[in-house]
């Protein structure tokens, strides 16, 4: 085409341009690195005094743009490794890559469900279950900590619940409504990284809003839900049609109806023995034979959740995919190993991470790996 026509499509001319020239902008690290080198200069013909200056990532976009993606592709690849160092050479210190490169398949297949524990939340501000049964009994009247320590030391946090209950249903309903209210502030930390790492389902033990508000953040609603024992919904079709779900296992703050938190609740919504008859069992057997569960934030002490997957294993009746668990690293290997052999027992996998001075960063540091290998982003060998 003439050059001199395509002044009169200057409208055309100048929208195709406006998209090429956000594109060229959106890379501003990578055009930096590029123009390191000396910008091109050159006198005009019509006016000599007048010198031409271009950028060598200007010229490049523009003179040959393959090239240009292909330089972008080889850079984006350089700095994602840089940025995933210390990860990768966690994971391959620590002797965990067919674990790690397992997740990885898992996560590319989509098969990911995340199940979330209060470790996730910790960061956007909500206390860990202890702090929570710790501050409850401090606001019951003729209650203390020392009261329920025991059981916090033993992990038994649905008979400290139960106590507490007891002591006053009103005050640790007024609790829970309160401390897990939907808070103002943005979520942060490894609960961030939730959409990428599922499209599906997410289940959480959690009574915050905080999965539930990111995904609607991120245009992608999880419009499927059960809270606890609230009856309805269609949860287990919804989930089986691929629904972007979210399976609240304590029930919603907003909802007191919806509570199971003490033992006493927890009887009622599983059953005693475990009844798949009733919805919550059903519909969490439901996802632990269908996806791989990725345990995040959780500390997998024994609970009726697990007594729930250990009954569903030892049925025998269902090919169980391998589901998976980022946990923090026991300080003794003999402990380390007892809690291992038991979560093999359960078809899951550990992938421990260790926290120097209580830092939990490595965690997201190795989901953030995982995620780009999956994507091919990073080449882990």
């Amino acid at each position: 085409m003439d050059i001199k026509k395509l002044r009169d499509s200057k409208i055309i001319v100048d929208r195709v341009e406006e998209t090429l020239q956000a594109a060229y902008a959106s890379n501003q690290d990578f055009n930096s690195a590029l123009d390191e080198m000396e910008p091109l200069s050159f006198k005009g013909i019509r006016d000599p005094e007048h010198i031409y200056s271009y950028t060598p990532s200007e010229i490049l976009y523009w003179a040959d743009r393959n090239a240009y993606l292909d330089e972008l592709d080889h850079w984006d690849g350089q700095r994602q490794t840089h940025e995933h160092q210390q990860a990768i050479h966690f994971i391959k210190e620590s002797e965990q890559t067919p674990v790690f490169l397992d997740l990885v398949d898992a996560i590319r297949l989509n098969r990911i469900t995340p199940f979330v524990g209060a470790g996730l939340s910790r960061a956007c501000g909500y206390p860990m279950w202890g702090e929570a049964l710790r501050k409850m009994a401090v606001r019951l009247e003729g209650f203390g900590v020392a009261d329920i320590a025991p059981m916090l030391q033993e992990f038994d946090y649905l008979k400290a619940a139960q106590m507490l209950y007891e002591a006053s249903a009103e005050q640790v309903n007024n609790f829970i409504r309160t401390e897990f209210r939907q808070r103002s502030s943005a979520g942060s930390g490894p609960v961030m990284l939730l959409p990428e790492l599922s499209s599906g389902c997410v289940v959480t033990t959690n009574f915050d809003s905080v999965i539930e508000d990111l995904f609607s953040s991120r245009g992608s609603p999880l419009d499927g839900y059960m809270y606890g024992m609230q009856p309805g919904n269609n949860f287990v079709q919804r989930l089986l049609r691929g629904e972007r779900c979210i399976l609240k296992l304590h029930g919603d703050a907003r909802q007191e109806n919806s509570y199971v938190f003490t033992a006493q609740q927890y009887q009622a919504a599983y059953g005693d023995p475990i009844s798949f008859q009733n919805q919550l069992p059903r519909a969490l057997r439901q996802i632990f034979i269908s996806n791989s569960l990725l345990f995040l934030g959780c500390s997998l002490e024994q609970d009726r959740t697990l007594d729930l997957f250990k009954s569903v294993v030892d049925e025998a009746e269902f090919e169980i995919p391998d589901h998976f668990a980022l946990l923090n690293k026991p300080g003794n290997q003999e402990e380390t190993a007892q809690k291992e052999a038991r979560l093999f027992k359960l078809k899951i996998r550990p992938l421990w991470y260790e926290t120097p001075d209580g830092d939990h960063s490595l965690l997201e540091h190795i989901l953030k790996l995982a995620i780009a290998v999956a994507r091919k982003q990073v080449v882990f060998e």
